[in-house]
């Protein structure tokens, strides 16, 4: 028997017709990922930074059920190593995605800066073109923050000492 496929999204296939294959039950639409529908929303929901509870509220009907049950019920599904699997998934695209947003957006400043120091239309002015070079030298590295600190040891009396020749200049100047 053949079975018939609606795409619903990019990320989700809905199979109907016959048994599901991807599934231990059978009369449940299965994910291309292997899990239902409802353990797929669940999944994403977790992923999106909805507490266990939270995200089974939006994938299951749990109008009829306690809110013990609920928070018992989310929180087996959340242990269930398919769940774990795919969220681990979906939390590594995200990853993936925002070190590329934030790759775009450093490339993005540092072409900004770079077209200041280089003043091809030679309106900037020469003190923010110095600016821009000073910024442009230390997001390449060249140019570090350096604080020395002089670290002395001494015993009280030299504290001592050195407090008494201070006061004593201070009285003289003044």
């Amino acid at each position: 028997m053949m079975k018939d496929t609606e795409n619903t999204s990019p990320a989700l296939t809905v199979i109907s017709g016959g048994k599901d294959k991807g599934s231990k039950r059978t009369g449940k639409a299965a994910t291309p990922t292997g899990l239902t529908e409802k353990q797929e929303r669940f999944a994403q929901g977790l992923a999106s930074g909805l507490t266990n509870a939270e995200s089974y509220r939006q994938s299951y009907d749990c109008s009829n059920m306690q809110a013990n049950t609920i928070h018992t019920e989310s929180s087996k599904l959340a242990a269930s190593p398919k769940i774990d699997a795919r969220l681990k998934e979906l939390l590594a695209d995200k990853s993936r995605q925002n070190s590329m947003s934030v790759l775009k957006q450093s490339e993005r400043v540092w072409r900004g800066v770079w077209r200041l120091c280089e003043n091809v239309e030679g309106n900037v002015p020469p003190a923010v073109q110095q600016s821009a070079l000073a910024l442009a030298a230390k997001m390449a590295g060249m140019l570090t923050d350096k604080v020395e600190i002089e670290n002395k040891h001494a015993d009280s009396g030299t504290i001592e000492r050195e407090l008494l020749e201070r006061l004593q200049r201070l009285s003289k100047a003044g």
